[in-house]
């Protein structure tokens, strides 16, 4: 009896832990217009394939059928200021992206997408007054001057590190570590706001 209970196991455990190439998570586009200097700042990321997987050596990013490049990291993207240049020809017009996870022997994954809309227009013209983001640096609660949704906080790589669902005017981020981030919302009129800030340690007396 052993020998069969045994095999089934040993069958069990290959399909359970190897012959997998799940696809990415959490693909996400970040993206607005930097009108003080005239250029489109820009960010796609996602999270690594649930597991178990095979072995993961990259992604292949394409622009709609064609292959943009393959790179081991998680993000692709645009913005001087931070440093992030390497994607900055990445965005030229309207098109679906596609990720997929490439695993050993360049077996790729099935595509996530995200349809972009191209190059954002040039907003300087926009009368709405901008949304502004304080006390920056902050310890526990950063405040906007009108109520946002879809909050996401990320790290300068574009990893999400914190989400708020609700429409707030205020975010109680007294548990975030010491650091820079990156703060996305989504404004009423539907513009999406990103905002550089410092979190400072919150010293308890």
């Amino acid at each position: 009896m052993k020998k069969p209970f045994l095999f089934i196991f040993s069958v069990l455990t290959y399909y359970l832990g190897f012959g997998q190439t799940n696809p990415v998570q959490n693909l996400t586009w970040s993206h607005y217009y930097d009108y003080s200097n005239y250029r489109n700042i820009f960010s796609l990321y996602w999270n690594e394939p649930e597991t178990p997987h095979n072995e993961l050596i990259g992604y292949n990013i394409y622009r709609g059928n064609e292959l943009y490049k393959f790179q081991t990291t998680t993000s692709v993207g645009c913005n001087p200021d931070w440093g992030v240049t390497s994607g900055c020809d990445f965005l030229t017009q309207a098109f679906t992206v596609y990720v997929k996870a490439v695993y050993e022997g360049n077996i790729e994954s099935e595509a996530v997408s995200y349809t972009i809309n191209g190059p954002a227009l040039d907003i300087k013209d926009i009368s709405s007054k901008p949304i502004t983001v304080a006390p920056n640096p902050v310890k526990d609660i950063i405040n906007f001057s009108e109520e946002v949704s879809n909050i996401r906080i990320s790290d300068i790589s574009g990893k999400i590190i914190k989400q708020f669902s609700n429409s707030e005017k205020s975010v109680n981020l007294s548990k975030l570590a010491k650091g820079t981030y990156i703060l996305s919302a989504t404004a009423k009129t539907g513009e999406t706001i990103n905002k550089k800030f410092i979190k400072e340690l919150v010293v308890h007396y």
